[in-house]
Order: C-alpha cells, then structure tokens, then sequence
C-alpha cells in the first residue's frame, strides 16, 4: 500500500496530525481543511484511495463523494468521538462507510485504516479485469417451466378478471389507501423486484412492524433470547472481565458489543409472520386465508420475475439475514407463487414451522425442482389455498 493515497478534510488540527501520522507510515496524506477545495481536488481527477473527514466536513463531503462517479467506490470514512450516536446515523444515511472512533489506541485505528485500503485496492483490481459491478445476470428460468407459467397464468387472470376487479372495489370501500400493495422482495440469484398483492393492511403498517417484533411467530422462545443487557451494552466476557467493551458497534443508535451483536443476528428469527396481526384490515383477513390477496403476483409471473412454483421471494428485511454459505442456497432456485413450504404446513394441517425447517425445504426445491415436482405442488396447492390460522 505504499503507492496508496489518503484524503484527509478536517478542520481540528489534533485529530488531523494523529490520524496522517498513523496513516502516513504507509502512504502519502493529502489534508484540506475546507470541502471545497477538497472537491476541486477531486475535480482535477486525483487518484485517492481512502477519504477521511471529520464531523464538521463529513456531511458535504459525503455528497460530493458519491456524486462523483470517479469516487463513488473509495471508502468514506467520519471521525467520530464514542458515543456521539446520532453523528453515526447521519453519517451513514448520507453515503459514509463507517465511523473511525479517534478515542481508539492507534493500533486499532491502524489497523481499520489498512483494511480500508486493502478493500479499495481489491477492488480496483477487480474493476481493472473488466468486470462490471453493475451487471446483473437474470436468473433463467428452464423453457418448460417458463411455458407453463405463461399459458397458466394468462388463462387464471382471464378466468378470474371479474372477481379481481370485484376485489379491487371492495378493498377501494373498506379503508384508505391503494388497491394495490407494492413491495420490494428478492427473488432467485437475489434479483430484486415489484411484488404485487391486495393490499391487506392499513397504509402505515410498515412502520409498526418493529413494534410487532415480540409476537413473530418465527421468534425464537424467551429462554433461548441471548440479548445484551441494555445499559451495560457488553458481551458476558467483557461483564466477567470487568472490562469496556473491546469491539463497540452502534446499531440503530445503540452502542452494542460486536460479540453479542453477531450472537444476537445468529439466534434472531430470519423469517416475520404474525399471528392475528393487528394491522390488518377485517377485509384483508379474508383476502388472506383464502390466498386471493395473492393474484396480483400472475402479473409478476408475466414478467417473468416469478414462477407459479418455487420458494416464495422475501422482504429485503428477511433476504439480508440469509446470506451465510448454508442459507443462501434457497435463492438458488426460482421464486414462486407456491412451493414446497407452503403444501408441506397447510396441505397436513401443521402448525408453524421454525425458519431452519422453512429454509431447509427451501434448499431442497431449489436443489431438486423438475416438472413432476412442480405438477406435483400445483395439485397440492389447491388443497392449501385456505388457512385457518390468522397469520
């Protein structure tokens, strides 16, 4: 790294001098003090391999970084003191990589920097074997199956256009909002789209869903909750130490010890249905145990970002927390309108099953789906259109 360049633009002397020492054991230190003259740099097309600014910069800077196209790549660092929370998030939401805390040893600061610099020069070196980042392969569905998701849903649709439209009026009377439910989901290969559905819930449901958090029925029990304790923020070595914590995070503005933070994610539910969700509308009850909330997505199948059969795609919210070696597997294979899950629960009766035995049957569809499997399910599935629990 010594060919590597860093871009400093603070305006506290202190923090700049520590920061271009520790850094500049390794590479050349550029420092402005003001974010324009920054960006005239940058307009002068100067090679930078890591850009650092303070509190007072971060904010402009971060504007300017990821509008130019040159730069949009290069990690962006903010200075930030521990515990100043809220400069976190805002730092984040404006386009910042991550924080560099200067209450840290040098060490540590070295050792976040360097890595910063290794990743951009692994990706210049990616870029430079001429693969494009932005390029998306959209995952191919087999020539059968293709075959039949178009003839099957063109005849459903035709077949059952009066009753959509009736269900489109009656929804339009019973409360406010759009007929219409939109929702980003990821499909197979990770593919984000549009799904569609009768719109179920009243309009601000979204926003409630981390107030609904306790009543998920894919979360797990009381006595398996590995939570931190919320004023000491530390992981039961730090408390048997009687130590700080040795690797902080601030997750939506909470400080938490990155141990507990990754043994939280690993026990957390991946999946969030809710049992006689109250945001849902007495109409939308309906719609959903008898499965009609779901005809919209005939016009995704269309379009080909669906198939009749094959693993259901997920809120991006859900899709983030699949994303080890084992789990992310599922979106292997084609996202469907039903599969596997859906007739093995609601076919024999079952009551819920956990998120683990979920994505299992998920990894085997995408693993084992044929024509006769796919055949197979769609008969199956007429069996499980109602369901009797609320969820």
């Amino acid at each position: 790294m010594l060919n590597s360049c860093v871009l400093l633009v603070m305006q506290d002397d202190l923090i700049a001098n520590r920061i271009a020492t520790i850094a500049g054991t390794t590479c050349s230190v550029i420092r402005f003090r003001d974010e324009k003259d920054a960006e005239q740099w940058l307009t002068d097309s100067q090679k930078v391999d890591l850009i650092i600014a303070d509190t007072t910069t971060g904010q402009a800077m971060s504007v300017i970084v990821r509008n130019k196209a040159d730069y949009r790549l290069v990690p962006f660092l903010v200075t930030c003191r521990l515990g100043k929370t809220q400069i976190l998030h805002t730092a984040l939401i404006t386009g910042a990589t991550d924080i560099l805390i200067i209450n840290e040893e040098n060490g540590r600061l070295e050792s976040k920097i360097n890595y910063y610099l290794s990743l951009n020069n692994q990706i210049r070196t990616f870029l430079d074997q001429g693969t494009n980042i932005n390029s998306f392969t959209h995952p191919k569905t087999p020539w059968w199956k293709r075959i039949i998701d178009i003839s099957v849903s063109l005849v459903i649709l035709i077949l059952l256009s009066p009753l959509m439209l009736l269900v489109a009026l009656l929804i339009f009377l019973d409360s406010k909002g759009p007929v219409i439910y939109k929702s980003k989901r990821a499909g197979a290969n990770f593919h984000v789209f549009d799904m569609y559905k009768f719109r179920t819930m009243r309009v601000e449901a979204d926003q409630l869903l981390n107030q609904l958090a306790d009543h998920n029925i894919y979360a797990p029990s009381t006595g398996q909750n590995t939570s931190t304790n919320d004023v000491e923020h530390l992981c039961s070595a730090c408390r048997a130490q009687g130590i700080s914590c040795q690797r902080l995070l601030f997750d939506q503005d909470k400080p938490i010890c990155e141990k507990a933070y990754l043994q939280e994610a690993r026990t957390s539910a991946k999946f969030m249905k809710f049992r006689n969700d109250p945001r849902v509308t007495r109409l939308g009850t309906f719609l959903r145990n008898s499965s009609i909330d779901e005809l919209p997505q005939l016009f995704n199948i269309l379009l080909g970002d669906m198939s009749l059969v094959g693993n259901r795609p997920l809120p991006l919210y859900e899709a983030e927390k699949l994303t080890s070696d084992e789990y992310a597997k599922r979106f292997a294979g084609p996202a469907g309108l039903t599969g596997l899950w859906q007739v093995q629960k609601r076919a024999k009766g079952k009551g819920p099953m956990s998120d683990r035995e979920r994505t299992l049957l998920d990894i085997e569809y995408s693993h084992t789906f044929s024509l006769k499997t796919d055949l197979l399910i769609i008969w199956r599935t007429f069996f499980s259109l109602w369901q009797n629990e609320n969820v």
